[in-house]
C-alpha cells in the first residue's frame, strides 16, 4: 500500500535540518567549554580542541544541508533515503571528539 502524500512536504527537510544544525551547536559548545575551563593557561592543545569542534560544527552543517536537500527532492518518493554516509560521520566524529577531549583532561598537569 503506497504512502499517502503529506499534509506540508516541506516539515521532514525542515526536521532533517534543524536536527543537523543542533548537533552542530553541541560540537560548538564543547568547544567552548574547552576553551573556558578555568585551570591554566590557554595552551596548544585546548585551543586546537576548539578548532577542531568548529571544523566538525561546519562538517555537521554541511551534511544536515546535504541530507536536507535530498529529502526534500526526494518527499514525492515512497521511500526516502537512508543517511548512512550522514550518520555515520557525525557517529564517529563525534566519538573522536569526546576521545579527544577526554584524553585532553587525562593529559592535562
Amino acid at each position: 500500500m503506497p504512502r499517502p502524500a503529506p499534509d506540508k512536504p516541506g516539515l521532514q527537510a525542515e526536521r532533517t535540518l534543524l536536527s543537523w544544525e543542533r548537533s552542530a551547536f553541541g560540537f560548538l559548545v564543547g568547544g567552548a567549554l574547552v576553551l573556558l575551563r578555568p585551570h591554566g593557561p590557554l595552551g596548544f592543545g585546548r585551543s586546537a580542541l576548539a578548532i577542531i569542534a568548529g571544523l566538525l560544527a561546519l562538517v555537521a552543517l554541511w551534511l544536515g544541508y546535504r541530507r536536507s536537500r535530498r529529502v526534500h527532492t526526494e518527499t514525492r518518493a515512497t521511500t526516502l533515503p537512508a543517511p548512512t554516509l550522514e550518520v555515520a560521520v557525525l557517529g564517529y566524529s563525534t566519538a573522536g571528539f569526546a576521545l579527544l577531549i577526554v584524553t585532553a583532561l587525562l593529559l592535562a598537569p
